[in-house]
């Protein structure tokens, strides 16, 4: 019986490494463990023929290591630092993973209704100086008004749960955050100024922006194609459950630490808004638009000794 025991352990290893582990490195309490406990809780990963292993990390530090470290195999990061490894000659690639992104929110109560009527007032900023939205902001303040932003407002940097607090007493009146601190003030009458959609077309961007994604080691995504794209699969999968089923909501509303049901709302809503349909050739073009936007705007010091954007970053992959 023992040695019958252990023979069902080794075939079970055995046929573990025969799949192929991918190992996920997230955050703690990131809005990509409601993505990746779909997946498993579907078994996605038995279905296309990987085993997902998550492992959670205590920030965004903690996973940069371990990418590089080859500690874990996988995060979610932005290209940004993907094209600027490019450039430092480290082999990273990328492949979107949400176009979800913060904007600027104010009170709908308050007298805010352009950027104009933000003169002399606080603005709250969550990503620092270098925050990709509020170079945006900056980019469309000067196309639409021919001003900075930044020379009509008083900045202020502080990390996103302290914004979400002054934004929710009133003690700040208005701020950038990134989208899952702005949905959970919906429900508080905190409302966008204006849509991040608006601001891409004023600056004659039109394709789907994805700032974040699967970041991986290009070197190690091309001796293990099949388990990077199977993955891409399966979370194309648990993409469209999300998308289609409220039951799936209900069974991960647990891990989304929600106060009322007006907050689930607004975080799942989010989350849909969020879905990529597709990414091709013209999301690439748009997102070459961007990175000179934002080279312009942040500099060098932003996007470090980089002075375009590298296509080859981007994984080619067949979602279809």
């Amino acid at each position: 019986m023992i040695y019958k025991l252990i023979l069902i352990s080794l075939l079970s290893i055995i046929s573990l490494y025969a799949q192929g582990n991918l190992r996920i490195g997230v955050l703690a309490f990131g809005t990509v463990n409601w993505e990746l406990d779909v997946l498993k809780y579907h078994n996605l990963d038995k279905k296309y023929g990987f085993n997902l292993d998550v492992v959670e990390l205590a920030s965004k530090n903690a996973q940069l290591v371990s990418l590089q470290s080859k500690d874990v195999n996988m995060i979610v990061n932005d290209w940004i630092w993907v094209n600027t490894q490019k450039a430092k000659g480290k082999d990273f690639s990328f492949y979107p993973y949400s176009k979800a992104t913060g904007t600027l929110v104010v009170n709908e109560n308050s007298n805010i209704n352009t950027l104009l009527d933000l003169k002399g007032k606080h603005l709250g900023i969550a990503g620092g100086v270098y925050d990709k939205t509020w170079l945006l902001f900056r980019a469309y303040s000067k196309s639409k008004y021919d001003i900075d932003l930044k020379d009509i407002v008083n900045p202020l940097f502080a990390q996103a749960p302290i914004l979400y607090k002054k934004m929710e007493n009133n003690s700040l009146e208005a701020a950038i955050n990134f989208w899952h601190f702005n949905a959970k003030l919906e429900s508080k009458n905190i409302k966008p100024l204006i849509e991040i959609k608006d601001i891409l077309e004023e600056l004659e961007i039109q394709k789907d922006v994805s700032f974040v994604g699967w970041t991986f080691d290009t070197q190690f995504a091309n001796n293990n194609k099949e388990i990077i794209n199977a993955f891409l699969k399966a979370s194309k999968e648990s993409k469209e459950i999300l998308k289609n089923s409220d039951e799936e909501w209900n069974r991960i509303k647990k891990l989304m630490s929600v106060k009322n049901d007006k907050e689930f709302e607004s975080l799942k809503n989010g989350y849909k808004k969020g879905i990529i349909e597709e990414f091709d050739e013209n999301n690439i073009n748009d997102l070459q638009k961007v990175f000179k936007i934002l080279l312009k705007e942040g500099g060098e010091k932003f996007v470090g000794d980089t002075v375009f954007l590298d296509n080859s970053i981007f994984w080619n992959f067949d979602s279809k």
